[in-house]
């Protein structure tokens, strides 16, 4: 529900609840029973603003946000040629490819399929 109709509803509602009040001081069995219907109306506002936004607080909001990662090594990156583990041909970017989570290159001479594992770095 839009903010501005719950301010008015709980404005409305307020006003209601100060001029039940005001009748049932009154006094007087037609005063009180108007005082106490309009004071029982009031409740009955603030009860529905209450709850439509209890309801609307509940309910999951969508939250985008977008990240920028710049990912740089420890120290000097270069490029290192692959040979294959057969033959020692040279295997190019377009041999290799990435098979359940694991880069696996196939030999374009030889055929013979191995999968690349990075060296330990000690």
């Amino acid at each position: 529900m839009n903010k501005i109709v719950q301010a008015l509803i709980t404005l409305v509602a307020l006003c209601l609840a100060f001029l039940g009040v005001i009748f049932v001081i009154a006094g007087g069995f037609e005063n009180i029973a108007a005082g106490g219907a309009m004071l029982l109306v009031a409740l009955l506002m603030f009860y529905f603003v209450f709850r439509v936004e209890k309801v609307e607080a509940a309910k999951p909001t969508l939250v985008s946000q977008t990240f920028n990662v710049k990912v740089e090594g420890s120290g000097q990156m270069t490029a290192k040629e692959v040979k294959c583990k057969s033959c020692g041909a040279p295997i190019t970017a377009k041999d290799m490819k990435v098979v359940q989570g694991g880069l696996m290159a196939t030999c374009p001479y030889c055929g013979v399929a191995f999968a690349l594992e990075e060296a330990p770095k000690w």
